[in-house]
């Protein structure tokens, strides 16, 4: 009885582990995608049909329509991976004197109806300054693949589509790793002066620490102290890694301010199936980044920069902060830990959040930014140093780790402009929802002066801005998109489907 009793229990601890596993694993896969905020596909029929009632016959229109298509609907198809870089036109409206506008979706976008755009293109579209100015284009890619594979189709397709509308400069929107791709797209002279601008939200310019493998394995090593946490955090991104090698590949921390802890060595934890790896200059520093970042600084200029950050923890004193890790886990365990092992996008946002500002960093750094907690302003995916593209000087002589270091910034980027904005995650973007149930009007930390605007908003006022002529301040210009805004009547934020 007492051996058949000892087995019984064997058999529920091993069935309580690989539950608790996989569980795990789902909220690093939320960030990719959420089928339960998309609009329904009747909705979706709606839009495309309504906006071609108002199409020509023109030779233009007809010209572009067998170009491009409308974006698939089918469900079946967009399961399916792209096969390589393709724009569809998001109606058939004609293109008359108005100007390209190209939405370039993140990680995994490629699998969702109107890759995952139509929340941005339902609120700004409704602004007739917008429409007037802007006819919009969609892009679906590969994801899973290098994106030394994409760049160069993508090349082709700028190309084409630069053509297909009579030669007028193409403005570009994008999400993440499109930033990237848009990025490196155009870093080539040939394919530069067909770009206008490219609006990046939450890009990860500099990569991210959290695509940097042994680094984050040698931090839950050191950090967590926990046998079954150690595992929980370890298994999970290994397991998740291993079938998405790309943003290991591509996405690492380029190391431009030194973070890296390259003196660690090997490393293993006692733990059967705890973190272990090798902590080396080698295989924890996107060397091709850094190469990259290093001879394109003459593209920046065409990049409007948006990051953001998520409040946690790590900024608040000691003292504080062991209060929030003990006194309100309660309430944490049900708001972020658990959801996020129900595969919901933002809390596992949330829980990235954390892993990403508690990274363990260079000694020496860490006593001159007098913190432990170097990224602790991420939005979940990406530092906003490395959203904001900032430039090396910047990044080794102002130190992000806090609010008030954001402020420093002003006039220390050099990208085209830059905003950064309070308490938001990194699909904030996309969908406009904040923790919390907060407002969806934000503040451009960056420009104090400005107004608050809904995320969509400042999205409209940018491109706005960038489609009045050429040559005026941008000062000037934006105060008069801002004394526009103010003019009309507020629109209503979109229905967000959950």
């Amino acid at each position: 009885m007492k051996n058949s009793t000892l087995s019984k229990n064997k058999r529920q601890a091993v069935n309580a582990f690989m539950a608790t596993t996989l569980l795990s694993l789902s909220a690093f896969m939320p960030v990719l995608a959420e089928d339960s905020r998309l609009t329904s596909k009747d909705a979706e029929l709606n839009v495309v049909v309504d906006a071609s009632k108002n199409s020509s016959e023109s030779n233009e229109t007809q010209t572009l329509s067998s170009e491009y298509k409308l974006p698939p609907l089918d469900p079946k198809f967009l399961k399916k991976e792209a096969k390589g870089v393709e724009f569809y036109q998001y109606d058939k409206t004609p293109l008359g004197d108005r100007k390209p506008l190209l939405m370039v979706h993140g990680l995994r976008g490629e699998f969702l109806p109107y890759f995952r755009w139509q929340h941005v293109i339902g609120h700004i579209t409704k602004d007739s300054g917008i429409h007037s100015t802007y006819k919009v284009f969609l892009a679906r890619y590969p994801t899973l693949t290098r994106v030394k594979t994409t760049v160069p189709a993508f090349r082709d397709q700028l190309t084409r589509l630069y053509n297909a509308c009579g030669q007028k400069p193409i403005t570009m929107v994008a999400l993440s790793m499109g930033g990237n791709v848009a990025y490196e797209a155009m870093v080539v002279p040939e394919v530069s002066d067909k770009v206008k601008v490219l609006l990046a939200m939450g890009t990860m310019f500099h990569g991210s620490p959290l695509f940097s493998s042994d680094w984050m394995q040698y931090s839950i090593y050191k950090r967590l102290s926990w046998p079954w946490t150690r595992i929980d955090h370890s298994l999970a991104l290994k397991l998740y890694f291993d079938r998405n090698e790309n943003l290991l590949q591509d996405f690492a921390w380029d190391d431009i301010d030194g973070a890296v802890p390259i003196w660690a060595g090997k490393f293993k934890s006692r733990l059967l199936l705890g973190p272990k790896g090798e902590l080396s200059s080698a295989n924890s520093i996107n060397t091709r980044l850094k190469e990259l970042n290093e001879t394109t600084t003459h593209v920046k200029n065409k990049v409007i920069a948006y990051g953001g950050y998520l409040l946690n923890p790590y900024l608040e004193p000691t003292a504080l902060r062991y209060i929030e890790n003990t006194a309100t886990y309660p309430i944490t365990f049900f708001t972020t830990k658990m959801p996020a092992h129900l595969a919901r996008e933002h809390p596992a946002l949330g829980l990235l959040n954390r892993d990403i500002a508690a990274v363990q960093i260079n000694p020496d750094l860490k006593h001159s930014a007098k913190t432990p907690f170097f990224y602790a302003l991420n939005d979940g995916i990406t530092p906003i140093s490395s959203a904001l593209f900032l430039p090396e000087a910047t990044m080794r002589s102002i130190y992000v780790v806090d609010e008030k270091n954001v402020a420093a910034l002003i006039g220390k980027t050099d990208v085209k402009r830059a905003r950064a904005f309070r308490n938001i995650d990194h699909l904030t973007f996309i969908d406009a929802k904040r923790p919390l149930g907060l407002s969806p009007k934000l503040k451009d930390e960056l420009n104090p002066d400005a107004e608050e605007k809904h995320i969509f908003d400042w999205i409209r006022a940018d491109l706005l801005h960038e489609g009045k002529e050429d040559g005026k301040d941008s000062q000037i210009v934006q105060k008069i998109v801002d004394a526009e805004d103010e003019s009309t009547s507020p629109q209503a934020p979109i229905n967000l489907v959950k």
